[in-house]
């Protein structure tokens, strides 16, 4: 068995937020609960496939 870590930093990459999932998970399972409620100026990530309704329309919404 696996665990895959999702988490949120500060710009200093002080962790602000972290998720935990079985290994074998997307990262969008992360994303769908870290992005939610989320207050940034900016945001880095990674490229994700088919993200507009998880992570790009979420992020929209909360203008970020």
């Amino acid at each position: 068995m696996s665990t895959k870590i999702h988490a949120l930093t500060d710009a200093l990459g002080n962790p602000t937020g972290f998720f935990l999932s079985g290994g074998q998970a997307s990262d969008l399972v992360g994303a769908d609960q870290l992005l939610p409620g989320l207050e940034a100026d900016a945001l880095l990530a990674d490229k994700a496939y088919d993200a507009d309704a998880r992570v790009l329309e979420v992020l929209e919404a909360a203008d970020v």
